[in-house]
């Protein structure tokens, strides 16, 4: 489910017909009424990404993640400090047991998310994902699809997006 979600469903012929799509996983809820009409406020904002929450993944459940996407972004040439969100995420301030240049393990949740799926379907994306599904380490650590939607929104996204 975890490597569907990070890459193939995206690339679904069913999917072509939407701009959006909401996924909510059987567990997450809403804790108050929603008065605005998301998918309305995501296109008039130019969105790309909504998310419940962020939390921090255990260091077991994310083994290799890292160091393979440091891989991706130095065979890719991309500066893992390029943007606001790489430097807050890879802070080494923020927790003491991560180092400089070390992801924190801090992630967007997506129980509950809206995906431009445009955004989801580009190239940039697609390179990310078919890197790391070349590595194995979906089917070898179950890296999960939230963490590599946030390495991939913090590494190619401008703030706000």
């Amino acid at each position: 489910m975890c490597r569907f979600r990070s890459g193939p469903m995206f690339m679904q012929p069913v999917m072509s017909k939407f701009d959006y799509a909401w996924t909510l996983d059987t567990d997450g809820y809403f804790p108050a009424e929603i008065k605005t009409d998301p998918f309305e406020r995501m296109w008039h904002e130019s969105r790309v990404y909504g998310y419940s929450h962020i939390s921090r993944d255990q260091a077991s459940a994310v083994q290799h993640f890292w160091e393979f996407c440091r891989l991706y972004i130095e065979s890719r040439g991309l500066d893992a400090k390029g943007t606001a969100m790489m430097r807050r995420i890879t802070d080494a301030l923020v927790l003491r047991d991560t180092y400089w240049h070390e992801w924190n393990r801090v992630l967007f949740m997506n129980d509950i998310e809206i995906t431009q799926l445009a955004w989801f379907r580009g190239q940039q994306y697609q390179d990310f994902f078919r890197f790391l599904d070349s590595v194995g380490g979906f089917w070898l650590y179950r890296w999960g699809d939230h963490a590599v939607r946030t390495i991939a929104i913090a590494m190619f996204l401008d703030p706000g997006l």
